[in-house]
């Protein structure tokens, strides 16, 4: 459980030693503020400005802080430190069946589609401006479309990618307009959304 430090100040009635804050590790001067935290002993003392949750640094004077292997914790990262953190609710996950995704931890429920709310728990998902959305999602939306068959191209499929133009990276599709030779490979020429392997080919399509 959290507990609340004491403030006070050095005291004459100290035992006579050299005391020195236990965050900064400078000396402690007779007479000056000083928070003592009874958890961590009574053989500690911090200036109240040291007196901070090691990872966020949150002024923890006259709050509730936690001592855990000779650190400081605010209630929020002290549990942090115990459970992992729902990337979706901002809540620790108290269950211990969760996803692991985009380098986070995040409740089965909460790691869905950002547009349609379906769970992407075990689905394939493709990352869209930092946005996880199901497959279905991003072939509706964002995938691009390949400029030979008009076809959106699939996230996981191999694709040539020439300015604002896109092509499957298959002999149907990355061909010649002109002779229909497979590019794959090729010098080529692109002109807007036409390819050509020569400018013989290129003067058969366009003059």
């Amino acid at each position: 459980m959290g507990t609340a430090a004491a403030a006070g100040a050095m005291s004459a009635g100290l035992p006579l030693k050299n005391f020195s804050c236990h965050h900064c590790k400078k000396p402690m001067k007779l007479g000056e503020p000083a928070v003592y935290a009874e958890r961590a002993g009574y053989d500690k003392l911090w200036h109240p400005a040291c007196f901070v949750c090691c990872t966020c640094k949150e002024l923890l004077v006259d709050m509730i802080y936690f001592w855990k292997k000779d650190s400081m914790y605010c209630g929020r990262h002290y549990g942090d430190s115990e459970k992992p953190r729902c990337a979706g609710c901002d809540e620790l996950i108290f269950s211990n069946e969760y996803t692991q995704a985009e380098g986070q931890n995040w409740h089965l429920k909460h790691f869905c589609c950002f547009d349609c709310d379906c769970v992407l728990a075990g689905e394939t998902y493709v990352m869209e401006k930092d946005k996880p959305v199901c497959q279905p999602c991003y072939m509706n939306s964002y995938a691009v479309k390949c400029s030979s068959c008009q076809k959106p191209v699939e996230p996981e499929a191999q694709r040539v990618s020439y300015g604002e133009h896109h092509w499957h990276a298959e002999p149907d599709c990355f061909r010649c307009s002109g002779c229909t030779k497979c590019l794959m490979g090729q010098r080529f020429m692109a002109v807007k959304n036409f390819l050509f392997c020569s400018v013989e080919c290129k003067k058969r399509i366009i003059n």
